[in-house]
């Protein structure tokens, strides 16, 4: 300061005594006082705190604290900003890997369901798919399965049907929601058919509402739900068809208005679908209008059942829920990021499958390895026989079921352990998973013919993944649990499907389905590709060439990057590669699917320029 031409000693006294006076070196003891100051001339208010409710508005007397008030005003101020905020934030789920799952962590995980559910609207629904198709390959598929049934359940409980509502109906919004997440799980192989352990939830709910009353805006939310379900093709009509021939039959004014709002959200479809079916329904419905049981005395009765009649009879519909209906099923491929619901995602079930598990068991939860609309007509067993079939194959005295029996015969199974191995296929309940550890843990108490029973038992899910139409996911899903159980049962398949490629008097549609079978194990159970090796490039033949080109279409439905990485598996093998780029040039040239072309050519291009550099 000196050397500035500054008095130092002055300048320093001045300086020390403007500190003293603006009183820097005393603390403020309260600086919320001095934030909760307000404008002079404003009056002081009272700050309320608000209730807090839960997602179904119902109030849980605890009220919220200071910061849960602050968050309340700011919503009402700006409420795109915290809607976009309440978007983006995930909720936190504490739940440590690897340890049981305990009821604070399902807990945790209810609440973080009940929020995504909370936000289904279609600005928000690809985020919301995304989210909750991610729990199901973070946390156990069961525990989530079983949650999100259950708050699918309360909410349709909870809200009632709003048909004067310009946004649609909310059940419109949770079925597409709950359809494009059992189409994301179908197409990465981790389905655990949501839609059929949903559907029997609710039929339960609707068969025993006579011992536990539901009222009539409950059953129509069910009944709308379920049709919506078979709107965007999970579902058959075959249930819908069944729930309207039951609801007009029992006669009573709940009923009729379930039937008549089911009628006027898929109607048009339902008369697409079955003409004659929907004229039976029309002649019941005609009948209770014309007898003397129905109470006159309410024309409710009377209005519903003229809906009925109406709606089933119409060719076209104007009505806001089916254009509503037609917009989500348009958007639905975008909101999955281009995976489309296939004929093979939707449930072929009736009331009936689903009421008799005594005798017929729960087919519709494993898949269509038993179910009597396939080609394979075999009903399954009961548990007994399937605890009977873990003991030993070779044991004496084991029983099959005559449906069995006959598909058994039909298959051309001739021995006795086989037709136990497929006895097991058929009836073991629990998926893929479960099926394979009851097929390994047969043959492993068989004794010393363990290795040829093995061998048997992959034959014969390959030939029965042959035999099915349409394809059968669940069988190369088997398959893959036998990769995961040991790494000695990949030779066993390679060597099956090899056998597959000799054989020349196959069908087109058994090859096809072999084909698609390897190009999941190729994709997802890291069955190396090389195993196409001993394909003949040289035959022709119809049978040959969709072998070889479904194998490509299922690598396709991955990503691109992963793709690549198994088409140079063959780069080993030069011959292999050349003949594979000429197949795909060939054979995909003139594909009238687009984007399969391209992503198909893309890869024959990439593959020659990799090996090339």
């Amino acid at each position: 300061m000196r050397q500035c031409g500054f008095d130092c000693e002055q300048n320093l006294y001045q300086f020390l005594r403007y500190l003293d006076l603006l009183d820097f070196e005393k603390e403020v003891e309260n600086s919320s006082k001095i934030r909760e100051t307000k404008p002079l001339g404003q009056t002081p208010t009272k700050r309320r705190k608000s209730k807090q409710v839960n997602l179904y508005g119902q109030q849980t007397g605890a009220s919220c604290d200071e910061e849960k008030c602050t968050e309340t005003t700011s919503t009402i101020q700006n409420p795109t900003e915290t809607s976009n905020r309440y978007l983006d934030s995930v909720p936190d789920i504490v739940v440590t890997e690897g340890r049981p799952m305990t009821d604070s962590s399902n807990e945790s995980l209810r609440k973080t369901i009940r929020s995504w559910i909370n936000r289904i609207s279609e600005a928000h629904m690809a985020r919301v798919i995304a989210e909750l198709t991610k729990l199901f390959s973070e946390h156990p598929r069961a525990t989530i399965r079983s949650l999100l049934i259950d708050e699918v359940c309360t909410l349709l409980e909870s809200v009632p049907i709003n048909t004067g509502s310009k946004e649609g109906w909310l059940q419109l919004d949770l079925s597409v929601c709950v359809a494009c997440i059992h189409a994301c799980l179908h197409a990465r192989l981790q389905h655990d058919n949501l839609v059929a352990y949903l559907v029997e939830s609710l039929v339960d709910k609707i068969s025993h509402r006579q011992q536990s009353p539901v009222s009539s805006n409950v059953l129509s939310s069910f009944g709308l739900f379920l049709s919506s379900l078979f709107q965007f093709g999970v579902l058959s009509s075959k249930l819908v068809f069944d729930l309207l021939g039951e609801f007009l039959e029992e006669g009573c004014l709940s009923a009729f208005k379930a039937s008549h709002v089911i009628c006027t959200a898929v109607g048009v479809r339902l008369r697409k679908a079955d003409f004659s079916a929907c004229q039976n329904l029309i002649q019941i419905a005609t009948k209770h209008l014309t007898s003397s049981t129905v109470d006159f005395t309410s024309s409710f009765q009377r209005c519903e059942l003229e809906g009925v009649i109406r709606r089933l009879s119409e060719k076209h519909s104007k009505e806001e829920c089916v254009t509503r209906a037609l917009h989500l099923k348009k958007m639905m491929r975008s909101w999955m990021k281009g995976v489309c619901v296939s004929e093979e995602m939707c449930l072929s079930v009736g009331l009936s499958d689903i009421r008799d598990r005594e005798t017929r068991g729960r087919w519709w939860l494993v898949g269509s390895a038993g179910n009597p609309f396939t080609t394979i007509t075999a009903s399954m067993a009961t548990q007994h026989t399937a605890t009977q079939a873990l003991h030993s194959i070779d044991g004496s005295g084991y029983y099959l079921p005559p449906e069995i029996e006959a598909a058994a015969e039909n298959l051309g199974l001739r021995t006795a352990s086989r037709r136990q191995l497929f006895s097991i296929l058929m009836s073991t309940p629990g998926g893929p998973d479960a099926t394979a550890s009851a097929l390994l843990k047969a043959c492993s108490s068989s004794g010393s013919g363990g290795s040829s029973h093995e061998r048997e038992m992959i034959q014969i899910v390959v030939h029965c993944l042959m035999a099915e139409n349409p394809f059968n996911r669940f069988y190369p899903r088997v398959l893959g649990s036998f990769i995961n159980a040991h790494r000695r049962f990949l030779m066993m398949i390679k060597c099956s499907f090899w056998d597959v490629l000799k054989k020349a008097d196959l069908s087109v549609n058994a090859k096809a389905n072999a084909g698609r079978a390897l190009g999941i194990l190729v994709l997802v159970y890291n069955l190396p590709l090389t195993v196409i090796k001993n394909f003949d490039f040289g035959d022709t033949s119809d049978g040959n060439v969709a072998f070889l080109r479904h194998v490509f279409v299922e690598l396709c439905t991955g990503e691109y990057q992963h793709a690549l990485a198994k088409l140079m598996q063959l780069s080993t093998y030069t011959h292999l590669s050349r003949n594979t780029r000429i197949f795909i040039r060939k054979h995909f040239s003139s594909e009238a699917d687009e984007k399969l072309k391209s992503f198909v050519l893309r890869l024959a291009e990439d593959m020659r320029e990799s090996e090339i550099h």
